[in-house]
């Protein structure tokens, strides 16, 4: 039976230097850095995968496939980073991915 994944403590700092990396691509352009900004550095992925490394090892996670995973949850992000969703929400979306077909289609391949 596998463990239920905790969800981590909503982190603020990553919230905050996504919102300040949006704010500085912004500049003069009709071109929408969402995206980019919640992926620069990686710091949602990182922020998870340190909380779950060893839960998702045995589960046949690498940190690739984990990445692979989180590229379909980036829209999610864009809402939890604009205060559209909760933290709540956002990381049971990205639990649900973990646990569903997704999920399981990324382990096996």
């Amino acid at each position: 039976m596998e463990k239920q994944l905790k969800i981590p403590k909503e982190s603020y700092e990553i919230k905050n230097f996504i919102l300040a990396v949006r704010s500085q691509l912004d500049k003069n352009t009709m071109i929408n850095w969402d995206s980019m900004a919640v992926w620069a550095g990686n710091r949602i992925p990182q922020y998870l995968w340190s909380a779950w490394r060893n839960e998702l090892t045995k589960r046949g996670f690498t940190w690739q496939k984990f990445l692979r995973l989180m590229k379909y949850r980036t829209e999610d992000a864009i809402l939890w980073a604009h205060d559209r969703i909760s933290w709540m929400e956002f990381v049971e979306k990205i639990i649900e991915s973990i646990d569903g077909p997704l999920g399981q289609a990324l382990v096996e391949n």
